[in-house]
């Protein structure tokens, strides 16, 4: 379960959205009531959504990419090449997740309506480039066991 935990969250975030959204439409239009909290929570599971939509595609390497580079090195040398990359990643997010914290800790306003405070709504950011650093380790453990087979190959 926590090996699919972004999305999970993410499927439950979106789904809170879409039922908040059909509720209050239904409200409005066929009782002319709405629910003051429902566009605050609907953005709210909306951003929640989006950012574990983003950590579950970089985990499975879904983005998009242009693999010009890469494509032109020659095969010994791409994968110390994605190496390298990773590692870029790596430092990136590391440094996405330092300032998402800052970030999340400065949070000090509430939202108008429910009251939630801008920490919680903030802290996806942290939660999930913190998510993508560990995914990168995972990626640059990958790469270096599959250096080091490769050249154990070579040697036999």
């Amino acid at each position: 379960m926590l090996k699919n935990i972004e999305e999970i969250l993410a499927s439950i975030a979106i789904s809170i959205t879409v039922l908040v959204v059909i509720i209050n439409v239904i409200l409005r239009y066929g009782f002319g009531f709405v629910v003051p909290w429902s566009e605050e929570l609907s953005v709210i599971c909306f951003i929640w959504a989006v950012y574990f939509g983003i950590s579950s595609c970089y985990k499975h390497k879904l983005h998009m990419g242009v693999d010009v580079v890469v494509s032109l090195l020659p095969q010994a040398a791409k994968r110390p090449f994605r190496l390298v990359v990773s590692s870029f990643l790596l430092m990136v997010n590391v440094l996405m997740a330092y300032l998402s914290y800052d970030y999340m800790m400065l949070s000090n306003k509430v939202t108008p309506v429910m009251g939630m405070s801008y920490f919680t709504i903030n802290g996806v950011l942290f939660l999930c480039f913190s998510l993508m650093a560990i995914h990168t380790v995972n990626f640059i453990k990958d790469d270096v066991v599959q250096l080091r087979e490769k050249r154990l190959d070579t040697h036999k």
